[in-house]
């Protein structure tokens, strides 16, 4: 594991003129917080499955689009979409957990590699927290935040175990697929996920505006 963490830029705070004000401003910021993590995030939780183990350069490839897919949603669950995009991102765990199984992962290890998230997320609350950049964590945050994080844990598993299971019952018992057809299936998901997050996310701009 690495000894440091990038320094975040500072997020100057803001006046708000209301309690409610305030309440926004500060998960606001504590969400740009967050995205100023995700590179951080992205590389240490690749680093960490280079270390567990040898990836083909595909699929190491494929993985890291994996992780920035969902690295870059994490900071949604702090965020005014968390509504929107909490489908996506069991959408993605659940992929992520059925990639597991045709990796051969077993199932304690699957959750292991999300578990990596988690722990990366405490790391970077202890080393820059929020509030050194005006940006309160909540006690509601901090809970919203370990659900959102759990939910990835779970739906991972099930992924990997509805994998296992459409194997089984097509008689293999071992999720077999070319690894050209594997990386192809997962990478039009993928896109899929993104595209439908990124029209969710430009659809909500827009309805604020217009509510302005």
């Amino acid at each position: 594991m690495r000894d440091s963490v990038a320094e975040p830029s500072e997020i100057q705070p803001t006046q708000p003129h209301s309690r409610a004000e305030a309440t926004s401003s500060s998960t606001g910021r504590l969400g740009e917080w967050l995205e100023q993590q995700t590179e951080f995030l992205l590389r240490h939780w690749l680093d960490e499955l280079r270390q567990r183990g040898s990836l083909d350069a595909e699929m190491e490839q494929l993985l890291e689009r994996f992780l920035e897919l969902l690295t870059g949603l994490l900071p949604q669950a702090v965020g005014p979409y968390r509504a929107r995009v909490a489908p996506l991102w069991r959408e993605a765990a659940e992929l992520y957990g059925s990639l597991g199984a045709q990796r051969g992962l077993a199932a304690g290890e699957i959750v292991e590699e999300f578990q990596i998230l988690r722990e990366a997320v405490i790391r970077i609350l202890f080393q820059t927290p929020p509030a050194r950049y005006g940006a309160a964590l909540s006690l509601a945050d901090a809970l919203r935040l370990n659900r959102f994080l759990d939910s990835g844990v779970t739906h991972a598993s099930i992924g990997h175990t509805d994998a296992l299971f459409f194997a089984l019952f097509q008689g293999s018992g071992v999720p077999k697929v070319p690894i050209e057809q594997l990386v192809r299936e997962v990478e039009e998901h993928l896109q899929a996920i993104e595209e439908e997050w990124s029209a969710d996310a430009h659809g909500a701009d827009a309805h604020g505006a217009d509510a302005h």
